[in-house]
Order: structure tokens, then sequence, then C-alpha cells
């Protein structure tokens, strides 16, 4: 079984351009999304950015210079980049879903995760109850095939359940269809109730939409690596808001897109 960690990204965000080149630190967005992702190898995990086509080699220059592998697909259609860039895969294989505007990927949750996916298995898995912009999605790659089949019927005049935002973000009809496919949402603390997991995160944001949220990024990052913790986790980041919430506002106003809405150019 192979795993392949696919982290999509481009430069011209419509709210941030260029943001995933932004610096956190002394590394960019990208460098801190691989070097946590990097850190699964032991787990069989290889690590590819899918990358947007743009007509624009600023972004393929700057992974062919750090030495990044990356696939370069459709710019509007991510569902589609993702599916061609794990062309290669078996259906038993699997994907792992990263955005290049989370540079804190919860590496230690998505191992856990990944070890349970080793001796239970499913069609699609995520790392839940996180705040904002640590999670990560593990998707069977023969599911993420049949979302792509779904999209272009084979019946002449059938219509396709495939919306824009299903085709933009890559994992929402399987997440409506529960009923299609075997989910496992990956708890952080089995112990808290639904309610209780959402509330203890509410209002932690470190994913990066635009300017004010790469200022509370680079002070959360900072706390932690004077502390030796460059891969600081969720719950790190949970106890640092009940202990100081001060150092994770800043960022309050920022808009989250939601998850059925859908742009003329995709992430």
């Amino acid at each position: 079984m192979r795993i392949r960690a696919l982290v999509q990204a481009r430069l011209k965000s419509e709210r941030f351009p260029a943001k995933v080149l932004e610096q956190i630190g002394a590394k960019t967005v990208l460098e801190h999304i691989a070097e946590r992702l990097e850190t699964l190898a032991p787990l069989g995990v290889e690590v590819i950015f899918a990358i947007a086509d743009e007509g624009d080699s600023a972004l393929a220059d700057y992974l062919i210079e750090k030495g990044h592998k990356f696939y370069q697909g459709d710019a509007r259609n991510v569902l589609k980049r993702y599916a061609d860039a794990a062309a290669d895969l078996e259906n038993t294989d699997f994907v792992i879903r990263c955005t290049g505007d989370n540079p804190f990927v919860d590496k230690d949750q998505l191992a856990s995760l990944l070890l349970h996916l080793k001796t239970a298995g499913f069609d699609y898995g995520y790392t839940a109850d996180l705040p904002l912009g640590m999670g990560a999605e593990v998707i069977r790659v023969n599911a993420l095939r049949s979302v792509i089949m779904r999209a272009f019927p084979s019946r002449e005049g059938e219509s396709s359940p495939i919306l824009p935002h299903h085709s933009e973000h890559v994992t929402t009809y399987i997440r409506e269809n529960p009923h299609l496919y075997d989910i496992y949402p990956h708890r952080l603390d089995t112990n808290l109730s639904d309610e209780a997991a959402a509330l203890r995160v509410k209002g932690i944001r470190l994913t990066i939409d635009e300017k004010d949220d790469i200022a509370v990024c680079r002070r959360v990052f900072e706390h932690f690596n004077r502390r030796g913790m460059p891969h600081f986790g969720a719950a790190d980041v949970i106890q640092l808001a009940k202990n100081n919430p001060e150092m994770l506002k800043g960022n309050e106003s920022v808009i989250q897109k939601s998850a059925t809405s859908s742009e003329a150019r995709k992430t």
C-alpha cells in the first residue's frame, strides 16, 4: 500500500496572492508543510505538491530549487488535479490531502490516523476536533476516483451530482454522502462530546487567507519555536489558547469560506 501526501498550492490566490511563499520564521509556508509531512516517511508517506497550471512557472521553479516533487495540473478543478496526481497509484492506495494555506498540520495526529488506517481501513478519514488549519484528510484512491466518475455520467442526458464546490474542495461529496463511503473521524480526545470538542477550538484560526492570518501564525510559531517546539501540535495550541488567549487574537474578522462555496479560480 502506497500513501501519497498531495499538498494543493497556487500563487494566484484572490485574497492573498503568493501567501504560500510567505515567511514564518526562517521558512516559507510551504517549507513548514513539507517539513512536517516528511516526518511521516517511516510510515511510507511520500510528499508531492499538487500545484495549479496557471501559465506562471514561479511556483514550479521554487519547488525545483528546494528539491520538492510536484505535479502541475488543472487550476480550475482541484478534484481533477488530485485524481491526475494520483493516476499512477492503485485503487487500494491512499492520498493525504493538505492545503498550502495550512502551515501547521498536526503531524502526530495524522500519523495516528495513518496507523489506524493500517489496522482498520476506511474510504475516507480525517483528523477531527483540531484548531482550524491543523487538520488533514486521507482518501482511498478508489473513493477519489469514484467521485471523478460521477462527474462524468456514462448515460447520455444523465445529470451529474458533482457540483462546483465538490470540484473545488475535493472531499465534500464524500462527506455529504456517508451512505456511500466508510468515513472515519479520528478524534483528538474521545472523552469529549462533539460540543465540548468544538467549543475548546472555537475562534482558533491557524489557516492563512488574509494578512491578519499570517501575523497570528508568525506569533504562534515564534512562541513555540523559542521553546524548542517547531512541530507543535493541536493539544499545544489548545493549551496556549487557554493560558494566553491574546497570542491567538488578531484575525477574528477574517471570514472563512464555506465548504459549499466555489470560486472561478481554485486553490
